[in-house]
């Protein structure tokens, strides 16, 4: 189901490249799922705190070797963008938050790492197609929509100029007024 949906985005938006115009995007699904912190704190996180940046989900295991392989060009493509608004979120799909925490103490990620209980996490994997294999990462534009699929892992020149390309186009688009996360988890 994925792979359709995947290749239908990518027909869509190569007719439009060539038209020089991108095509209608769907709407992200706004999840809410525990941030891993180095505070022993729960947190939960929504996708929603986010909009106004342009995002990279990364669905990802730590049992996945692509995943592991894909973690260091995603921390540069982090540190590189992340002041002009650009976020990486790295959503474990069967890992619990001891296993993220052995796993971090081992490997450096920079970004945000998010997971959930089995039955939270079946529900976002449904509604972004179903996932069937890892890694796969999705685009978010500035407004919450799905602009890009990467099946597989985001490794070497061709995907990561790809990726690369793609985020800098997102962030051109200033059109979209930031929204602000207040203190008290509301959105401004």
């Amino acid at each position: 189901m994925i792979y359709i949906f995947i290749f239908i985005i990518s027909i869509t938006i190569g007719n439009s490249f060539t038209k020089g115009e991108e095509p209608d995007y769907f709407p992200a699904y706004d999840f809410s799922l525990n941030l891993l912190q180095e505070e022993q704190i729960d947190s939960v996180f929504k996708l929603s705190y986010l909009k106004g940046n342009v995002i990279l989900l990364n669905f990802w295991a730590t049992w996945c070797g692509p995943c592991i392989a894909e973690i260091p060009e995603f921390n540069e493509l982090y540190n590189k963008y992340n002041n002009q608004g650009f976020e990486i979120l790295g959503v474990s799909i069967s890992d619990t938050e001891a296993q993220l925490n052995k796993f971090i103490s081992k490997i450096d990620i920079d970004y945000k790492l998010l997971y959930s209980n089995p039955d939270e996490m079946s529900i976002v994997l449904q509604n972004f197609g179903g996932l069937n294999s890892v890694p796969i990462s999705f685009l978010i534009n500035r407004e919450g929509m799905l602009v890009r699929g990467y099946p597989g892992a985001i490794l070497g020149e061709y995907w990561t100029s790809l990726l690369h390309n793609d985020i800098l186009n997102f962030l051109k688009d200033t059109s979209f007024k930031k929204i602000e996360k207040l203190n008290d988890g509301s959105i401004n």
